[in-house]
């Protein structure tokens, strides 16, 4: 059973968001470098085709690359990638929305306090 709750307010701490996102790039920048070096190695290693050219290694190559085999997970793990770094910019945005819409209700308050 799912529950539902409701968030009356965005509590955003400029030089704690500031520190998290700067963390988030940096092991996002890792990650993404770190899959891209996974990824060339993984290509190069079955480049060399170590399954061999005999009735049993045929058998593994099949198997192996059957319904798109290690590139269907190599893509995949890329599109994961992606969006985990892009994940730190998204959340960078929305605060700046937040914060914007803030001062905009701020401004819009003042005004009609000055008519009071």
């Amino acid at each position: 059973m799912s529950e539902l709750f409701e968030v009356n307010y965005v509590d955003i701490r400029p030089q704690q968001l500031a520190k998290g996102l700067s963390q988030w790039h940096a092991v996002s920048s890792d990650t993404e470098s770190g899959y891209a070096a996974s990824l060339r190695e993984i290509q190069r290693l079955n480049a060399a085709q170590p399954w061999g050219r005999d009735t049993a290694g045929a058998a593994f190559h099949a198997a192996y690359m059957r319904g798109g085999g290690p590139d269907t997970l190599m893509k995949r793990g890329e599109e994961l990638v992606a969006k985990v770094a892009e994940l730190g910019p998204t959340v960078r945005r929305s605060a700046e929305n937040a914060r914007g819409m803030d001062a905009q209700r701020a401004r819009e308050v003042r005004e009609i306090l000055k008519r009071i």
